[in-house]
């Protein structure tokens, strides 16, 4: 019974063995055992057949020497191999480690190593231990950490890209760095908050969790990318440009994430294109009403003209006591306004340079006030503060009085049919380290202005009188008039306080002739008898000029169109022809082009509504000894007309 017990536990042994055998053959792995003595040293005994494949070593190399396995254990990780082991033997507990190698080819390899610790009777101990080769699952997870990497540093870096990702709840699981430049909410402020908390705003909540609902129920998000407008940690609008994606995390649950491209550099740009057509649009609508000003101003002036003309003649012959005196002022008054009015918007159209003289401030704002003070309002008091230093500027008289007249005008509006003292004030300012300049000023003590209304004061038909008492156009003339005048102009006003009205102008330091402002109707000078071919089509027009040479000396003759005019210079004793530039079938150019042939030596005056450069360039080709403003028959025809016949 003995021997038939021994030759079974014999096969049974030559069995396990063979199974053992079978098992270290095609393991994917390398089987061995290693033994460790309690000084230390070590060997390995029973090393697998596949120790050739994954070693590139004989497993009798091995057995001999384990110093040779040893040194093909990457240095960095052969401490703590041999720390695992003296752990393992110490504790008798499982040993697992995971190290590198290379092998003597200079493959590299990651190595899992197991085995279980079994102490023996002679101290030292064993383990029946397992190597397997598990290079590609490290070389794939560091790949994937490398793209992981690679893709949250791209997230991370870039700029005016905003990402975001949310969970299921949609709390926020990622949010880079644009994230924090866009909206305004630190990564630890938004970490962990629901999406609807931080960035969108109320009106679009509960639109945008049932979207993240609808999307999570169907395992795609179904709404296309599209521009937006979010909301900043501030809460102020964020223009973006949003598209979502759905992924799924290593434990299978959906992930939101949201890029945002931050469209606010092109919102404003788009701001500022609009702003710029508003102000084109604005800029054709007063070139057209340049053209429309250039077309109504022969027909108006000629209307003024006849008006003040025969308003002058007439106060001429009247003494200051006589009663119609003063409704002849207002007429006066009146016209001057309807003039200046044309003369705004032409301040517009015309491209001509300015004709600047040494002009003496101190009189011609007395002037501009004398003229003020018939039309102020009862119970409006104006004020002088002058002082008594001569201060000249370079300037064109008659714009600046057209500046302070529409500043006093609106300083009286803004009183409101209230009593009230409306000043204007001229001194000196010399400051260290700055030109000195001269400073004009107009106060009153009105309804004041709020910040809105002074933001937009100089814009041209912005107004705040009521219909009918406003064309917008008064200050944007006079800032355009005081920039043209190398001045500045500012404006100090509070509601239910007043407002000032500072111009500055440069000092100009002289000592020659001034600009003084001409009156309405010079008649110092006087003729001899010179006889005066004067031509327009205007029949009020023609009379009122008449009136005007005759009461200067002179004799006149009128023409209504160019043939009566020829046939006049034809008859002889002409010594000057002054023509309107518009007439019907011609022009006062073509007029004289005609007679530069025929009387050579007759000087020709044209006068015109609209003097362009072009204008001025022909008359200067013809030799022509000057042009007169329409608008300006009254002051200046009389003493032109005097300048041409010496």
């Amino acid at each position: 019974m003995d021997s038939l017990r021994n030759k079974r536990l014999e096969q049974a042994l030559h069995a396990a063995e063979a199974n053992f055998r079978y098992l270290a053959d095609n393991l994917p792995g390398l089987m061995f055992q290693y033994v460790l003595w309690p000084d230390g040293q070590d060997a390995i005994y029973e090393m697998s057949p596949r120790c050739l494949e994954l070693l590139e070593l004989e497993p009798a190399e091995v057995e001999r020497d384990v110093a040779r396995l040893w040194g093909l254990v990457a240095p960095t990780d052969r401490a703590a191999l041999r720390a695992s082991l003296l752990r393992s033997a110490r504790e008798l507990t499982p040993w697992h480690v995971e190290f590198r190698l290379v092998t003597p080819s200079g493959r590299r390899l990651w190595l899992q190593g197991a085995g279980r610790p079994q102490p023996r009777q002679d101290g030292t101990v064993l383990w029946h231990a397992l190597l397997l080769d598990i290079s590609a699952a490290r070389q794939a997870e560091q790949a994937l950490q490398d793209s992981e990497s690679r893709f949250r540093a791209l997230l991370e870096g870039v700029e005016k890209v905003s990402v975001q990702g949310y969970d299921a709840q949609r709390r926020v699981i990622f949010w880079n760095a644009a994230s924090e430049q866009l909206y305004g909410f630190s990564k630890a402020e938004a970490l962990g908050r629901q999406l609807e908390e931080l960035i969108i705003p109320p009106p679009m909540r509960p639109f945008v969790i049932e979207a993240t609902r609808e999307w999570l129920a169907s395992g795609k998000v179904s709404t296309p990318a599209e521009e937006l407008v979010l909301q900043h940690k501030n809460g102020s609008p964020v223009h973006v440009f949003s598209s979502h994606t759905m992924q799924r995390n290593s434990h299978g649950e959906a992930e939101l994430y949201c890029v945002d491209i931050d469209l606010g550099e092109r919102v404003q740009a788009e701001a500022r294109r609009q702003e710029l057509e508003t102000q084109l649009r604005e800029a054709q609508k007063l070139e057209a009403m340049g053209r429309l000003a250039g077309g109504i101003a022969h027909d108006f002036n000629n209307i003024l003209g006849a008006v003040l003309g025969n308003v002058a003649l007439a106060l001429e012959q009247l003494p200051a006591s006589h009663p119609a005196s003063t409704h002849l002022g207002l007429i006066r008054i009146g016209g001057e306004r309807a003039r200046s009015l044309v003369q705004q918007i032409l301040a517009f159209s015309r491209r001509q340079p300015q004709e600047l003289r040494a002009v003496r401030l101190q009189p011609l704002v007395q002037e501009s006030l004398a003229l003020l003070r018939a039309a102020t309002p009862a119970g409006v008091q104006l004020e002088l503060n002058l002082c008594e230093e001569p201060l000249f500027v370079r300037a064109d008289a008659t714009q600046i009085q057209q500046v302070l007249m529409n500043l006093c005008t609106n300083a009286w509006h803004a009183l409101d049919g209230r009593p009230g003292t409306v000043e204007v004030g001229l001194a000196a300012e010399r400051l260290a380290g700055a030109a000195p300049r001269v400073h004009l000023w107009v106060r009153d003590d009105g309804k004041g202005m709020d910040q809105i209304t002074r933001s937009h004061l100089f814009e041209p038909f912005f107004t705040t009188k009521p219909q009918g008492q406003g064309t917008g156009l008064g200050l944007a003339v006079a800032h355009g008039i005081v920039l043209a005048h190398q001045g500045e102009i500012q404006v100090d006003s509070t509601p239910g306080q007043g407002s000032c009205f500072h111009l500055y102008l440069p000092l100009l330091d002289w000592d020659g002739p001034a600009t003084e402002p001409a009156p309405l109707l010079d008649l110092e000078g006087r003729g001899e008898g010179q006889h005066i071919v004067y031509v327009d089509d205007d029949e009020v027009m023609r009379l009122t000029v008449q009136g005007l040479l005759l009461r200067q000396g002179y004799r006149v003759s009128l023409a209504g169109d160019a043939a009566q005019a020829l046939t006049l210079v034809a008859a002889g004793d002409v010594d000057l022809l002054v023509s309107d530039y518009n007439m019907p079938g011609t022009t006062g150019l073509a007029l004289a082009r005609e007679l530069r042939s025929r009387a050579p030596a007759l000087p020709v005056l044209i006068s015109s509504g609209h003097i362009t450069e072009e204008l001025r360039a022909q008359a200067r080709l013809l030799g022509l000894p000057g042009l007169l403003q329409k608008e300006k028959t009254l002051e200046d025809l009389a003493g032109l007309v005097q300048r041409v016949l010496g």
